[in-house]
């Protein structure tokens, strides 16, 4: 394994970054390093890689639901709410439909769908 490691880091390009951690993370981190076999600049690495691919498909997610609800498509909050809260009650509502009026491929019945 760490013949794969050091193989793997020797292709990979880096940069050189400074943060600023409170005592107490910095000494969770170190023990997590420890208990993992990994370094502190590995896990902090692999760490913020994950959370700046999260975030990208976050805002990706955002900008395209954006384009959904410019072109007309979308659920009312008030219908989706509603939908929610009904949820585990004796009269539990189907799922809100689309404000177009159209079935989207989405909204199709999945088996084992609540709806």
């Amino acid at each position: 394994m760490s013949l794969y490691y050091a193989v793997f880091m020797a292709n990979t390009r880096s940069a050189t970054l400074s943060i600023r951690l409170k005592s107490e993370t910095k000494r969770r981190l170190a023990r997590l390093a420890e208990a993992s076999g990994r370094s502190s600049n590995f896990l902090i690495s692999d760490a913020v890689e994950s959370y700046v691919a999260d975030q990208e498909r976050m805002l990706a997610e955002m900008r395209q639901a954006g384009r959904q609800v410019k072109s007309g498509h979308y659920v009312r909050h008030e219908d989706m709410k509603a939908w929610l809260l009904s949820w585990g009650t004796d009269r539990e509502l189907p799922p809100p439909k689309c404000v177009c009026g159209k079935v989207h491929a989405d909204e199709l019945p999945r088996p084992n769908s609540r709806g």
